[in-house]
């Protein structure tokens, strides 16, 4: 007994060495990320400056930190607004709230004055408590602004418009072709064989192809033309015509120039061909679903062609419309949350540091025609498509957290990872409600985290970044899933403060043989760890992509070599820990 007593002392010594190092680190990252931030920041202590960063004494026109330390804040307000601050400042101090924001006219050393946006949040220094303050300042803001909605309308590959972008076009072009009679078409292009480049030159080399296609069709397609990136190696061309001879003529220029060209990836050359679908856009078409839906099924026939060919969409007899299909869907949706229907699996999220947190990824699963519960991703994509995503968000949320509370019981340490749709973020009911049930749960801080899809959430930057702060004050977290695609994927985390990043499941296959997709795990992990935000690689399939990621220095992992997703919630996590 006394070997295990003495045991037990040297362990939580070196525990309490280990988390005394870990916070100094992490204080001395905060400090070095504060310094290169171009935002203006500064640490204020009973009124007083503590510390600032270059950006902030240079917006108030200071050379040094000497010239403001111990400086009251208040000095540096209009005389007009400092009754407002103190205000503010009473009751941000009685309701606790982890952040708060004021707009003040601030005043620089020259005694010129600004209007800025002011964040308030809490922090410490050298173990104090203290507050953090962000200058943003109005004509910043609206640049910013700019930015966002410019960020929220490309997809970050290929700089092309997006998805969502090119949907809103598609239906300004059926509006005016409703009532003016305006003549236009949809071109659905996809580059043949797209997991094969994959699978040969990895999923940056792929992406690298996808852009490097987008220039060669921006050289075909003529100035009154939308050109987007629709997902994967998927684009979408709107041009207004409806002409059959000039929509063919196109579909063989574009076709021709792919073909033609030679996409260089690290040393390696890589041909491509493409097939096209295409529909035209008439009067009686209203949804922009609908000449999607027709484009895929004129690119689904021209593929049974062989590739390297395009079809002109042709409705068949007793073809559904995407409005009847939604329908469908709706209907559906419906009847799975009157029965209770969805069921909620879990994998374990597993620590590769000294760390034996319980964590779980919960995982939907559907009924299937057999009723047998599935994973379907179409459920998730028709949701949000016909808007249903409010009411599973709802259920998927409030049975997560049943099952939470639940397992806590068993071990108050264990975290959720609960999906949501990027709806959530126009969602302003929702956080109001999740506010409201987890208050009531009394969790812990940081036990439940909304995982959404990275790429969604970089067309809801603005929104995506208001939700993320909000959860953040009732102690819930953001992880940004399937991340890692794109030029700059981390620009998202610049507005979103996602705490969590879910590498791309993709750049797991072939991990062991595949250097382009090790080479891009291992940055996107440095990156993450410069950002002090953690990283989850899924899709462990073997011992030798386990190695490989204990190596590139992720945080955790997940993947059915270590579990497969299931009902239960019984993995013994103390196994992995160092």
């Amino acid at each position: 007994r006394a070997l295990m007593r003495e045991f037990d002392r040297v362990r939580a010594v070196r525990q309490a060495e280990y988390l005394t190092d870990a916070y100094h680190e992490s204080e001395k990252r905060a400090r070095a990320l504060m310094e290169s931030s171009r935002d203006a920041i500064a640490y204020i202590h009973d009124g007083m400056h503590v510390l600032a960063n270059d950006a902030y004494l240079s917006r108030f026109g200071y050379d040094t930190f000497e010239q403001i330390e111990g400086m009251p804040m208040i000095d540096m307000v209009n005389s007009e607004d400092q009754k407002k601050l103190k205000e503010f400042l009473r009751n941000y101090s009685a309701n606790e709230e982890a952040v708060g924001t004021l707009d003040l006219r601030l005043e620089q050393a020259d005694g010129e004055t600004f209007r800025a946006e002011v964040e308030f949040s809490r922090a410490s220094i050298e173990g104090e408590a203290c507050s953090q303050i962000i200058i943003r300042d109005q004509a910043n803001t609206e640049e910013l602004e700019k930015q966002l909605n410019l960020i929220s309308q490309r997809d970050s590959v290929t700089g092309l418009y997006n998805r969502q972008h090119f949907t809103r076009e598609l239906q300004e072009h059926l509006n005016a072709a409703a009532q003016q009679g305006e003549e236009a078409a949809m071109l659905q292009l996809q580059l043949d064989e797209s997991d094969k480049i994959k699978e040969n030159v990895g999923v940056m080399g792929a992406d690298q192809v996808i852009a490097d296609i987008a220039g060669v069709l921006q050289g075909v397609v003529g100035d009154s033309d939308v050109l987007a990136r629709l997902d994967g190696a998927t684009y979408a061309i709107l041009s207004p015509t409806r002409e059959t001879d000039a929509l063919e003529s196109l579909a063989k220029r574009l076709r021709h120039a792919i073909k033609n060209h030679i996409c260089e990836v690290g040393g390696s050359s890589v041909s491509c061909t493409a097939t096209l679908g295409i529909s035209k856009i008439d009067g009686n078409t209203t949804d922009p679903n609908d000449l999607l839906t027709r484009a895929e099924r004129a690119l689904h026939e021209a593929h049974q062609d062989g590739g390297d060919s395009h079809r002109i969409y042709e409705p068949k007899k007793g073809e559904l419309s995407q409005k009847e299909i939604d329908q469908q869907w709706v209907d559906r949706i419906k009847e799975i949350l009157k029965n209770d229907a969805i069921t909620l699996f879990y994998q374990p999220i597993v620590s590769l540091e000294d760390d034996s947190t319980p964590r779980y990824e919960v995982q939907p699963r559907v009924p299937a025609s057999d009723g047998d519960p599935v994973e379907d991703p179409e459920f998730m994509a028709a949701a949000e498509r016909t808007g249903m995503s409010k009411g599973v968000d709802r259920w998927i949320v409030l049975n997560a957290l049943k099952a939470l509370v639940e397992q806590q019981k068993k071990n108050r340490d264990t975290v959720f990872f609960v999906p949501i749709s990027a709806n959530a973020f126009d969602d302003p009911q929702l956080f109001q409600w999740i506010k409201e049930r987890v208050g009531s749960l009394n969790l812990p801080k940081d036990r439940l985290v909304f995982q959404v899809d990275a790429s969604t959430t970089a067309t809801r930057i603005k929104h995506a970044a208001a939700f993320t702060t909000a959860a953040q004050s009732i102690g819930c977290r953001l992880a940004l899933a399937q991340f890692g695609h794109g030029n700059d994927s981390f620009q998202v985390t610049r507005h979103v403060d996602a705490d969590y990043l879910r590498v791309s499941e993709e750049f797991m296959h072939n991990l062991n043989n595949n250097q382009q997709n090790k080479e891009a795990v291992e940055k996107i992990i440095a990156q993450a760890h410069e950002l002090d935000k953690r990283t989850i690689c899924p899709g462990v399939a073997d011992a030798g992509t386990l190695t490989i990621l204990w190596s590139l220095g992720t945080d955790l992992i997940q993947g059915d070599f270590l579990q497969e997703p299931s009902h239960e919630r019984n993995y013994d996590f103390s196994a992995m820990a160092i």
